[in-house]
C-alpha cells in the first residue's frame, strides 16, 4: 500500500447524504413538531408580556382611584420595552415576583424575537445537506430550538397569576384567551401525536444506524487501500462511476451490502445505488462473471474547473 493509500485509508469518513436532500421521514416529523411549537411559544411570550403589562397597569389605576389620585388619568405613552421593564420592576418591589423569576420570564418573552429574527436557524439543524451542516459547525452560538420553552412559558404565566391574586390584583377581563382556545388544543393534539410517532421514528433510526455501520466496514476484504469504494479512481470529474467504480459497486454488492451501504462507501445517491443493484442482478447477481479490479485499466479522468 502507497502513501497516497495509506492517506486514504487512514482518513475520517465524511457524511454523505444519498437521500439528496430529500428528507426522511424522522426529520420532516420534527420540523413540523418544532413548528407547531413555536406557534404556541410566539403566543404565550406575547401573552405574558400582556399579562405582566396589563396587571400592572389595572393594579396602579386602580389604587390611583381609590386614593382620589389624578394618575387615576390615563398614563403616558411609553415605548413597550420600557413599560414592559417598568411593570416588572414594579412587581418585583410590591413582592409578586422575585428578581430570579423576573429574569426568567424575561428570557421566556425575548424566546419569541429569537423565533421570530432567527427563523432559519432554528430548523437549520435539521437539514441532511453535508454543506450545511459543516457550515452549522462554524455558528456554535446560533439560535436553537427549546423544546421546553412552551412549558415554561406556561409554567410562568399560571405562577404569575397565582401571585397576583394571592396580592389582590385586579384582573383583566379579555377575550383573547377564548379565541385561541380552538387553535391551542388542537395545535397541542397535533405535538401529542407527533411526539408518539416521533419516538417510533428515533427506535427505528437508531436500529438501522447500528445495522448500517456493520455494513460500512470492508476490513478485510479486496477492497481496501486503491481499492477502497471511495478512491477517486472509481469516479469522473461529474459524479459517473468508471469501468473501476462499477466493478467496484458490483462487488460490494457481492459481499451483501445493502444499496444504502453502498451509496454511503461510495458517496452515491440512494436512487443510483439502486439501480446499480438491479444491473447487478440482471448481470445474475453473486454468480455473475467477476473481474480483477487491478487489471480494469485506468480511465483518465480530466477535471474541469467551473465558475
Amino acid at each position: 500500500m502507497g502513501p497516497a493509500a495509506e492517506i486514504h485509508e487512514g482518513r475520517k469518513r465524511r457524511y454523505t447524504d444519498p437521500l439528496r436532500g430529500a428528507l426522511p421521514e424522522l426529520e420532516r416529523c420534527l420540523i413540523r413538531h418544532r413548528a407547531l411549537q413555536m406557534i404556541l411559544i410566539i403566543y404565550h411570550a406575547e401573552e405574558l408580556k400582556r399579562d405582566v403589562i396589563n396587571g400592572v397597569a389595572a393594579q396602579a389605576y386602580l389604587r390611583a382611584a381609590i386614593a382620589g389620585d389624578d394618575a387615576a388619568t390615563p398614563a403616558e405613552v411609553v415605548k413597550e420595552g420600557t413599560k414592559l421593564k417598568r411593570a416588572f420592576a414594579h412587581l418585583v418591589q410590591d413582592g409578586v415576583l422575585t428578581a430570579d423569576e423576573r429574569r426568567n420570564m424575561v428570557a421566556l418573552i425575548e424566546k419569541r424575537n429569537s423565533i421570530a429574527h432567527h427563523l432559519d436557524q432554528v430548523t437549520a439543524d435539521l437539514s441532511t445537506d453535508p454543506f450545511i451542516l459543516d457550515w452549522l459547525t462554524l455558528m456554535p452560538d446560533r439560535q436553537s430550538h427549546d423544546y421546553e420553552a412552551l412549558d415554561q412559558l406556561r409554567v410562568a404565566r399560571r405562577l404569575l397569576s397565582d401571585r397576583m391574586i394571592a396580592k389582590h390584583y385586579v384582573g383583566e377581563i379579555s377575550m383573547r384567551s377564548l379565541f385561541f382556545d380552538a387553535t391551542e388544543r388542537a395545535l397541542s393534539a397535533d405535538i401529542k401525536a407527533l411526539n408518539r410517532r416521533i419516538c417510533k421514528l428515533v427506535r427505528q433510526r437508531r436500529d438501522a444506524i447500528a445495522t448500517l455501520n456493520d455494513e460500512l466496514s470492508v476490513a478485510g476484504s479486496p477492497l481496501t487501500g486503491l481499492f477502497d469504494p471511495g478512491w477517486p479512481d472509481n469516479r469522473y470529474d461529474r459524479g459517473r462511476l468508471t469501468p473501476r467504480g462499477v466493478e467496484t459497486c458490483y462487488q460490494l454488492f457481492d459481499m451483501g451490502k445493502s444499496a444504502m451501504a453502498v451509496a454511503h462507501l461510495m458517496d452515491l445517491s440512494l436512487a443510483s445505488a439502486r439501480k446499480r443493484e438491479r444491473m447487478w442482478q440482471d448481470l445474475g447477481g453473486d454468480q455473475r462473471k467477476k473481474r480483477v479490479i487491478a487489471e480494469i485499466p485506468k480511465v483518465r479522468i480530466r477535471y474541469r474547473m467551473e465558475e
